[in-house]
């Protein structure tokens, strides 16, 4: 039996077509909760079998020494995605958003720099727990996949 490794946030960073510009690098950032190091990239399981990922990796950087900041989804990528510990942005639970915090509001992400930057920001899947408003929307990402909608080729 197949078993499907879910990937719950893919961002792809893509560099300006503009023929004036000097040439930036492409950046793709795979984001996944709960996957552990499963993938043949981080040495694998050997009953999961990552085909895709292992030539990606191949043409890329993995990075083999990474670490969370907290066991929690929502508190590592606030802090992952704003350059800030958990013990300075103060989530350490699913709740609350960063937007919520008055003092995190202005807060730059990694999505909106790269956005700011001339990039196209693309993400499909759950990225903040509680989604996007337009305003957010507007300063992140160039575009919103739908969530649900990846199918997973045979």
């Amino acid at each position: 039996m197949k078993r499907f490794l879910p990937i719950c946030l893919l961002l792809l960073l893509t560099g300006s077509l503009a023929a004036k510009e000097p040439a930036r690098p492409n950046v793709l950032l795979i984001a996944v909760d709960d996957l552990n190091d499963w993938v043949g990239p981080l040495a694998g399981h050997p009953a999961v079998k990552t085909p895709h990922l292992d030539r990606l990796a191949a043409r890329g950087t993995t990075f083999l020494n990474a670490h969370c900041q907290s066991p929690l989804c929502n508190p590592s990528r606030t802090s992952f995605l704003l350059s800030m510990r958990p013990s300075t942005t103060g989530i350490y639970a699913l709740e609350p958003s960063h937007y919520a915090l008055p003092e995190l509001k202005k807060r730059i992400s990694l999505f909106e720099h790269f956005n700011s930057s001339g990039y196209g920001v693309y993400s499909v899947g759950k990225l903040w727990h509680y989604g996007y408003s337009p305003q957010q929307r507007q300063r992140e990402l160039t575009e919103l996949g739908a969530a649900g909608k990846l199918v997973r080729p045979e």
